[in-house]
């Protein structure tokens, strides 16, 4: 790496989701300078287009028209994503717009909580109802207004509930938010109550136990300028100060209120130099030392500071690390895990982490499809080379250019893609189900099998659906959900043994897809059929062993043309298949 350089860095995504919703609150044209473009920035964008909002993009600026309370009633699928902001200010927005509108994300983000949020917009009259498992989206919305008043919400989980009742409190009219239990990271709720005192609104916080907005307080705007991203910055500093170099960061603001400027607080304290100009930070790395600190208030650079910890000599120990258990993973476990496999001896209890520093080992790091799990572990690989990344495009939820920005200052690590589905593939009787399941508990990943989903979404079983409706139709259906089911990552896929005959079910699968044919021949399968339970028939043929070898002969090109990987698997056990998949295909890993 250069001994001196400098970054530009990206504008904040926390300013630019905020941003982006106020914006549609105001009315009136609103430009956004230098706005952050990522998979949570999009996720946000795609709602408010979802509900009527214009929004308009050129490389350095978003533009959003429209007046949300105006919205025509109707019905509004809005999907978040897996973004955290987008969720839990989207849920808080529908309370107080027209129409049905129905609230999702991705498989992880329906993992993370949002019950509190919804007692507390409750309390103000909205109706929302879960549509699966209480607390947790996806939800139905029914209200489009709130009544004024006070509310006690929780602030020991999320800030994010918080800032969101904050967000459209001026449409509410007047209302006071008192906190049960400690506020966690408080300066997230700094920049929401900045960035709506530059639209306009002024909020009372009284000592973050109680919040006052007051009525006849409206948003307005003409044009934003979205401050640079301190989250983004972090990991540069951090490389600064683990290589004893000297970065420059430009477009930070070093008033800001955003939380991760206490990281920077932190370096000073390992032994390194900070210094604040126009616009930019410098750090002069001059390497880094044991620290004890409390990250409450900071919690989205723990992972940054534990990789640091590792190389440096002695006890690091971080508190505050409670609610890390609540993101896009449980980042406390993913952490230890991942510093195990570099030998680095850590400690954790339910809100601090231990990390005895020195000499770490380079390993190929899980990133559990959290973007901060990857750019806090690739700070470790500017110091030991054979560092690997797995699954690196996950930085795209809140920092695009990252892998770039790190190539363009001499940093390459090696990038893996194993997010790609396991499709199994094969005749009827090789086993599909079985292997999957096995391989399902081996990984940790979660199984789909086709012959179920279809089974569950036309109501019927397999032998019905074909004497009600043909074969024909069957097809139809599993192409439905082999689209559905394609844009899915890390699952383990066994098909029905036809799903190769319709070339759009292979190119929908080979996008995320590895395909492991389980070949056997036609005696296997004859025998394994032998007792099984009734399938319908595929020919005209008299008996199934002549169906079966007529079958065989008719697909085993087809499997075999389009397999990643091919396993034969006569006289072996469902066991010794997955053993047999798991060596060749980790066995680099």
């Amino acid at each position: 790496m250069n001994r001196i350089t400098s970054i530009t860095i990206p504008g904040s995504k926390s300013y630019t989701n905020r941003a982006l919703l106020i914006s549609a609150l105001v009315g009136s044209k609103v430009r956004l300078v230098n706005p952050l473009f990522s998979d949570d920035t999009e996720a946000m964008i795609a709602c408010l287009k979802k509900l009527g909002v214009s929004v308009s993009i050129n490389s350095s600026s978003i533009s959003v028209l429209g007046n949300l309370q105006n919205l025509k009633s109707g019905e509004y699928k809005l999907d978040a994503n897996l973004s955290g902001t987008t969720l839990r200010f989207m849920l808080a927005l529908a309370t107080i717009i027209p129409g049905v509108k129905t609230l999702f994300g991705k498989e992880g983000l329906n993992k993370r909580p949002i019950a509190d949020l919804v007692k507390g917009l409750r309390q103000l009259g909205a109706k929302i109802e879960y549509l699966e498992k209480p607390g947790f989206s996806p939800v139905k919305i029914l209200s489009s207004k709130l009544n004024q008043g006070e509310i006690l919400i929780k602030g020991s989980v999320s800030s994010q509930y918080l800032s969101a009742i904050l967000l459209i409190s001026p449409v509410i009219g007047e209302i006071t938010i008192k906190v049960k239990d400690v506020q966690l990271s408080k300066p997230y709720i700094d920049m929401t109550l900045d960035i709506m005192e530059k639209f306009g609104v002024k909020v009372l916080n009284e000592n973050y136990q109680k919040y006052i907005t007051r009525a006849n307080q409206k948003y307005s705007k003409g044009t934003y300028i979205i401050e640079g991203d301190y989250s983004s910055a972090c990991y540069f500093g951090a490389i600064a100060a683990l290589t004893k170099s000297n970065i420059t960061l430009k477009n930070i603001n070093q008033n800001s209120k955003q939380a991760d400027l206490k990281f920077f607080k932190i370096l000073d304290q390992m032994g390194n130099k900070v210094v604040s100009g126009v616009n930019q930070i410098t750090i002069y790395g001059k390497g880094i030392k044991a620290v004890d600190v409390d990250m409450q208030d900071c919690p989205d650079q723990v992972q940054t500071l534990a990789v640091l910890a590792a190389f440096a000599k002695g006890k690091t120990q971080i508190s505050g690390v409670q609610s890390l258990r609540m993101k896009e993973t449980d980042r406390i476990f993913a952490l230890t895990e991942e510093l195990k496999k570099m030998a680095v001896k850590v400690e954790s209890s339910q809100d601090t982490l231990t990390i005895y520093g020195g000499n770490p080992n380079p390993a190929t790091i899980d990133t559990y499809d959290d973007h901060r799990m990857a750019m806090s572990f690739a700070i470790a690989g500017v110091k030991i080379s054979g560092m690997a990344i797995n699954n690196p495009d996950v930085v795209n939820k809140t920092f695009p250019e990252f892998w770039n920005m790190l190539k363009a200052i001499g940093i390459k690590l090696d990038l893996k893609d194993d997010r790609r589905n396991i499709v199994l593939i094969g005749m009827r009787g090789s086993g599909k189900t079985t292997i999957a399941k096995i391989l399902s508990k081996k990984l940790n990943k979660k199984c789909l099998e086709m012959d179920s989903l279809i089974i569950n979404k036309i109501g019927l079983s397999i032998a019905d659906i074909v004497e009600k409706h043909g074969w024909d139709y069957f097809r139809a259906k599993e192409s439905e959900i082999t689209k559905e089911i394609s844009q899915d990552h890390d699952k383990i896929i066994s098909t029905g043994g036809g799903i190769i005959e319709r070339a759009k079910n292979i190119d929908a699968l080979k996008k995320n897809g590895f395909f492991i044919f389980l070949r056997a021949k036609a005696e296997t399968l004859i025998k394994r059929a032998t007792g099984s339970k009734y399938r319908p028939s595929l020919t005209k043929k008299q008996n199934s062993v002549d169906e079966i070898k007529e079958i065989l002969n008719k697909r085993e090109k087809l499997y075999m043309s389009v397999a990643d990987l091919i396993i034969d698997i006569d006289n072996l056990n469902a066991n010794q298949i997955a053993d047999i998949i798991l060596e060749k295909m980790y066995a680099n890993k």
